[in-house]
């Protein structure tokens, strides 16, 4: 779902690189900001994550095997950690070819 969601905007994120980058934007700030796109939606989709997955594997574990269960929040942490990380990575990779896009043939479109 997430790399839906990536892939979706990247028609979006061209027109807004190609814009940036007309009114003197570097590719240094697009990629910045880039990298604070995505890692907001990994750090969101992560604590989403975190909590329904949490939630579910206590229901399993504690009322359908009726085994007792808890919560690691080291491995939770690198978890998470390792997701932002990751997202952040493919998202990046993903927009690479956004940011080499010659702005005129994409303001003719506009």
């Amino acid at each position: 779902m997430l790399a839906g969601a990536l892939a979706a905007g990247n028609r979006a994120r061209t027109h807004d690189a190609v814009v940036l980058k007309t009114l003197g934007a570097t590719r240094s700030t697009l990629i910045r900001a880039f990298c604070y796109e995505y890692a907001i939606l990994g750090l969101s989709t992560a604590i989403f994550a975190l909590f329904a997955g949490g939630v579910a594997a206590w229901f399993v574990v504690s009322k359908i095997m009726t085994l007792p269960s808890s919560f690691l929040p080291d491995v939770a942490l690198i978890t998470m950690a390792v997701a932002l990380i990751v997202t952040v990575g493919f998202g990046l990779a993903g927009t690479w070819r956004v940011l080499g896009q010659k702005a005129a043939p994409v303001l003719r479109e506009l």
